[in-house]
Parts: structure tokens; C-alpha cells; sequence
């Protein structure tokens, strides 16, 4: 027979309640009281003399009845500290401290902050861990955590909490002997480029650092600190906050860089107002004036120059060009100089935009050429590098004030104007050089980086275009038609993208323009050495831009180019024209300007000069290089050498039999020997 049991376990239930209900005389439940039992211990040992205990080479294992205290300071219940607790010696004034190392988790639950403990180190080690002495459990050699099973033999709490008041300190003073203190730092932000984003990465689990500025009242940088965050914090996905204030965490290193743990974002207390520390930059030079401090070898800023200058972002790695390059102008139209600067970051415009107005502080920088242009970077070997990722915050500010930045529009003949160099420019009147049409901005596939020659016709110079194999567009086609291109003009020109190129015309055919560009004298005169000079001739039909050219000069025979060459831009040598180009008592002597002036003119009669053109090739050349000329077929000691009328195509090759050679030497290998020349009355400059 079943028995239905329900309305008895009903009534009993119903007894029970009534039972308790009788028992309590109001609302007030009292809570247990748990005892507290001091354990009986005696510290005999400081935390500086535990720390002197251990010797270099791997954990020294104590074995003598060594017994330290110390008060709590750290707190792993975020997650952003792991297996470790801190403790330091006195609540308030601490002298010294230490880190325990403790294979457990959620230690806060029993060494909580504020508790004072007892360490016995008995059967325990100190080492050396991660840049510090901590203490642990020797695991052989090395440092290890003390063993969850072994924590209750050699740690006791003491019935004692204390307040814990946090050492305040600047930055500029974090040192050693503070290290695993609790600390406060006052008058801190987090930096500009990290406001808004989280503590950690919300994606991962990976530990990220954060940077902490310290500022003054006027909003001068004083000093930063690393603010380490761990991909297991609670905490990892909430943004940092904007403001000013303070913030209290554990002082901890990593070997030699000092970094803070927070306990919780509570320790951080940013509610004031946000310093523009930016704003305190001044410029103290121009960028006409960085550029100028370039003669020839790598520039360093130092440190007590205090070199502060500005410029307009006009670069952009967005579409994968200007890789690890951030370059700048002084204007936002018709600059006067630009400069790039080298970054290791592969997301530069995510930071810096173009037309960002940005303060550049040079302090600790180095300049010098690279990629055919001035660059600011770090010190490598004899030249320079990338700055290291991250570190380019410390030197270029972002002011968040942005321009339109207005390309100045320039010809084909300006591209070697050292005006334009790192500056945004849009070359009108160009087009792909017959040879490439139909060609990728670099290849169709793969991703080798190119570069497209384009050409304006009736010119003589070319301008290259450089395109990263990495660009988005790279694989594309370059355009066919016939325009404007804009870029950042270097060594070549590079895109931003694809916009940049304004191909809207048919493509012209061009004729072919082949230069006919001469040295028709080599002057030594016997009586005037500073009046010696070299005469360039057109023999051609068609104007010629020198621009990109330059004149070599090889002095006893060396293989070697004499000096700095001289530099033929800016001069265009019309059909039959000449340029004279001298040295500084030419002048005088002949009543007549050179088109150069320079000492680099000193053939004494057996030195060879070299004709270069704008693509780096040999147009024409007198005398035989690293061949000295005494007592050749090219001697012209004290006279002149003199190139044959019939003669009127450059030849790259010295050939003896198109010149007529004058010269004060007894040398029988030329056609005039023992016929010493004087200015002025022998030579005939601008003349064939």
C-alpha cells in the first residue's frame, strides 16, 4: 500500500520554522567571533640583511633560524599580480621591502593588505629574479616559487592589520632601494597616445605596458614610468583615464627598467584636469636651420641644446607606402624645408595624420642622409636607424591642430632643386616613359618594390617614382595618360595613393632628346693659377636643364673623386651655349662671370675631370682616371687643353686625337710641347 508522506514532511517542516522563529528575540544576528592567535615569533633578521645574504650565482639556500616581518602592501585579487606577495617593513616610512614568491593563488585571502607577517627563512632561498632579490625556494640553482604545500611552515600571519600609508615620491626619484613599496606619485597622466585606450588588450591575454608622465605645475614632462598591466586583470578591458592626479601601485623593475603594479584601478586617481604637455614645447629652431647643421657627416642633437623645432605631417603609411617613415615641412604651403623622420611603426598615420601641425623635440636624435634625403633617427654604426617602437611618443607631439597642406606645384626641370627635397610637391606636365606603359605601379604579382620613370616631353630630366611592394595598390596598373603626380620628392617620388596620380590627358609621343653636352676646354694658365677654368658646350639643337649634373675632378691619378664634385643644378645651357665654370681669379683676369664660381677648378696639368649626367652616366670626359697625366698625351702643365671644332659628339672615353694639348712641358706625346699659355691673352673662354 503506498502512503502518501508529503503532509508529514509538511507539519515537520512547519515545527522546525516555529523552533527558530522562538529563538530569535529580534532582527539582529550576531555575527561569530573569530579568535586571533599571535604567533609566538620574534624577528631577528632585517629585510636589507636578508637581502645581503644572497651571493651572485644562483639562490642561496638559508639554513640558519632566520625570522624577518613585514606588512602586506600588494594585493593579487584583480589578477594583476601573480604568485607574489610584497611586503615592506613599516606601515608608514618604509625602509625597505621584498617580494615573496608563492606557487598559490588568490593569496589575498589570507595575507591581506595591511596584515603583518612573519617569514621563516629556514630551508627557504633568496636569488636574484628578473633584475631583484626576491625570496623563494631554491629549485636547484635557481630561484623558484615556495611550494603551496611549504607556505604554512615558514609564513604566519600576526593578528595585527595595520593602514598602510603609500611612500610618496616623484618619478625622477624611484630608485633600488624602494623597490616592491607601495608608492604614490602625484601630478600624473597617462601619456597622449594612450588616453582612451584600455589597461590591457581586451582580445588577448597579453601583458601590456602603459606609460605614466609626471609633470610639473607649468605642465613640464619631469619624468615616466612603466605601468605594467597583466592580460588577466579584471581590469584589462576599462579604458585609462584622460586626467591628472595620482596614482598608488607597487614599485617593481624588470631588470633595469622600473615599472608600477596596480592592485586595482581604484589606486589610480586621475580626476583633474589633463596637462598639454605639448603645449610647453617651443620651438627654438626652424627646419631650414636642422637641415643646415648637415655638412657632410651624421648630425648629433645632444642633450643640452635643447632643439625643438615643428613641422605639417605630409606623409602617410595608410595605404602602405612611406613605410616606417613619417615625413614633415615647415609650411602648409610653399615649405621652405622638410625632413623625414625614421619609425619603427607600421601604423604611422593612425598617430600622426596628414597635415597634423606636430613639435619634434631633437634631444638624444642623430641626422643624416637617407634614401637620398635628410633623416632623424637613432645612431647606428656611422649612420642612422629607426626609432624604437614605442619611443617615438618621447620625441614627436602630436599638437591635434590640422591643416590642409597645399602641394607646391613644380616642372620636371625642378625635381633636383634641393628646395623641394622632403616636401610635397605635385610635378606637372608628366607621363610614363615609353618602355613602361602598361606596367604595374611595381609588378603584377609578388612584392618587390619598384620604380616607374616618368618623363615631360622636351626634357632631359626624368623623374623616378618609387612604390612599396607592400602598398595596397601596388599590383595595380600605373596610369597611361598624360598629367600631374603628387609625392613627397626624395631621392624619388612616392605616392600616398592612388588619388596622388592625375593622368586625365592622352598620352603624348615624345621626341627623343639625346644631350650633346661637351668639355671643350681644360685651362692651367702658366701665369695665374686661380684663374683656371673648365668650359662646358652645347653642341646640340635642344636647350639642356644641368640639373642632376655634375662635373668630377681626379687629382694625381687617384680612382677617387676629388672633394664634394661641383654641383651643375640650376644652370640650363642653351644650343651652342657654353657654361664656364672657375676658379675665383677668373674673373678678374678674363672680365668675364663665370657661371660657377669654386676652388674645386685647380687642374695643374695633370688631373682629369668627368661630365656626369642626371642618371649617374658618363656624358663626356678629358684625361684618363687613375692615370696622373705627367708625361702623357694629355699633359697640359701651365697651358691649355683644347677640344677639335670638328668634334661635336661627347665621348665617355678619353681619346687623345680630339683634342689639341698646350703645355710648358718637354713632352713629346703632345701635339704642343714647351708652349707655356697666359691668361689672358692665349686662351679664349665661350669660344670654338
Amino acid at each position: 500500500m503506498n502512503i502518501n508522506n508529503k503532509p508529514y514532511k509538511f507539519l515537520l517542516f512547519l515545527m522546525l520554522f516555529s523552533l527558530f522563529l522562538g529563538c530569535v528575540k529580534d532582527d539582529n544576528f550576531s555575527t561569530p567571533t573569530v579568535e586571533c592567535n599571535e604567533p609566538s615569533l620574534t624577528a631577528n633578521t632585517t629585510i636589507p640583511q636578508v637581502k645581503d645574504m644572497y651571493t651572485f650565482g644562483g639562490a642561496t639556500v638559508i639554513d640558519t633560524d632566520v625570522i624577518i616581518e613585514g606588512y602586506v602592501v600588494s594585493s593579487d585579487k584583480s589578477g594583476n599580480i601573480y604568485k607574489s606577495i610584497s611586503i615592506q617593513d613599516k606601515p608608514e616610512n618604509p625602509t625597505a621591502a621584498i617580494k615573496i614568491s608563492i606557487d598559490e593563488s588568490d593569496l589575498y585571502t589570507k595575507y591581506n593588505v595591511g596584515r603583518k607577517i612573519y617569514v621563516k627563512l629556514n630551508g627557504l632561498a633568496v636569488g636574484y629574479s628578473f633584475g631583484s632579490i626576491q625570496i623563494g625556494q631554491a629549485v636547484g640553482t635557481e630561484l623558484g616559487r615556495i611550494s603551496a604545500f611549504e607556505v604554512s611552515k615558514h609564513i604566519f600571519r600576526s593578528c595585527e592589520v595595520a593602514t598602510i600609508i603609500p611612500k610618496k615620491v616623484a618619478i625622477s626619484d624611484l630608485n633600488d632601494s624602494m623597490l616592491e613599496m607601495l608608492v604614490e606619485l602625484d601630478n600624473v597622466q597617462f601619456r597622449e597616445d594612450e588616453v582612451g585606450q584600455s589597461y590591457a588588450n581586451p582580445d588577448n591575454t597579453e601583458t601590456v605596458n602603459r606609460v605614466l608622465q609626471s609633470l610639473d605645475t607649468n605642465c613640464n614632462l619631469q619624468g615616466e614610468v612603466i605601468v605594467r598591466n597583466s592580460g588577466f586583470s579584471n581590469f584589462k578591458n576599462q579604458l585609462i583615464p584622460e586626467g591628472k592626479g595620482s596614482v598608488v601601485a607597487i614599485f617593481s623593475n624588470y631588470y633595469e627598467d622600473y615599472q608600477l603594479y596596480l592592485r586595482d584601478t581604484d589606486d589610480v586617481q586621475l580626476t583633474d584636469a589633463r596637462c598639454n604637455y605639448t603645449a610647453t614645447l617651443t620651438p627654438t629652431i626652424t627646419l631650414s636651420e636642422v637641415n643646415n647643421l648637415y655638412q657632410g657627416s651624421t648630425v648629433e642633437f645632444g642633450v643640452d641644446n635643447n632643439y625643438v623645432t615643428e613641422g605639417y605631417v605630409i606623409s602617410s603609411d595608410e595605404n602602405g607606402n612611406f613605410e616606417d617613415t613619417l615625413i614633415i615641412q615647415d609650411n602648409i604651403e610653399n615649405p621652405t624645408a622638410g625632413i623625414q623622420i625614421l619609425l619603427d611603426n607600421n601604423t604611422i598615420f593612425q598617430q600622426y595624420k596628414v597635415g597634423d601641425k606636430v613639435i619634434v623635440k631633437l634631444d638624444k636624435l642623430y641626422m643624416d642622409i637617407v634614401n637620398g634625403a635628410l633623416a632623424i633617427g637613432y645612431p647606428k654604426t656611422n649612420s642612422i636607424t629607426k626609432i624604437t617602437a614605442g619611443d617615438e611618443v618621447n620625441f614627436v607631439f602630436n599638437t591635434n591642430e590640422n591643416e590642409t597642406i597645399v602641394p607646391t606645384t613644380i616642372l620636371i626641370s625642378d625635381i633636383f632643386n634641393p628646395t623641394y627635397q622632403n616636401t610635397l610637391v605635385t610635378v606637372d606636365d608628366v607621363q610614363l616613359v615609353s618602355n613602361e606603359l602598361g606596367k604595374a605601379y611595381t609588378y603584377y604579382s609578388g612584392q618587390n618594390d619598384a620604380v616607374r620613370t616618368l618623363e615631360t616631353c622636351g626634357e632631359t630630366n626624368k623623374l623616378s617614382v618609387f612604390t612599396n611592394g607592400n602598398a595596397t595598390f601596388a599590383n595595380e596598373q600605373f596610369p597611361e595618360g598624360h598629367g600631374k603626380i603628387t609625392g613627397v620628392l626624395r631621392s624619388n617620388l612616392e605616392i600616398r595613393n592612388t588619388d596622388d596620380v592625375q593622368f586625365t590627358n592622352p598620352y603624348e609621343v615624345c621626341p627623343v632628346i639625346i644631350p650633346k653636352i661637351l668639355i671643350t676646354e681644360v685651362a692651367d694658365p702658366n701665369n695665374d693659377v686661380s684663374s683656371r677654368f673648365v668650359e662646358l658646350y652645347n653642341a646640340g639643337t635642344t636647350d639642356i636643364n644641368l640639373t642632376g649634373w655634375k662635373l668630377n675632378k681626379y687629382v694625381n691619378g687617384s680612382t677617387t673623386v676629388s672633394s664634394s664634385p661641383i654641383d651643375l643644378s640650376g644652370n640650363i645651357i642653351a644650343a651652342g651655349d657654353f657654361i664656364i665654370i672657375a676658379n675665383t681669379g677668373y674673373a678678374a683676369m678674363f672680365s668675364d662671370t663665370p657661371n660657377i664660381e669654386s676652388t674645386y677648378i685647380s687642374g695643374n696639368g695633370d688631373d682629369s675631370y668627368e661630365l656626369i649626367d642626371n642618371t649617374g652616366a658618363v656624358e663626356d670626359i678629358f684625361g684618363v682616371i687613375g692615370e696622373d697625366g705627367t708625361g702623357t698625351n694629355w699633359e697640359y702643365l701651365d697651358g691649355r687643353a683644347v677640344r677639335n671644332v670638328t668634334v661635336n659628339e661627347p665621348n665617355p672615353v678619353f681619346t687623345a686625337s680630339e683634342w689639341t694639348i698646350y703645355s710648358d712641358a718637354n713632352n713629346t706625346n703632345i701635339t704642343n710641347p714647351n708652349t707655356p699659355q697666359n691668361a689672358p691673352t692665349d686662351f679664349n673662354p665661350r669660344v670654338r
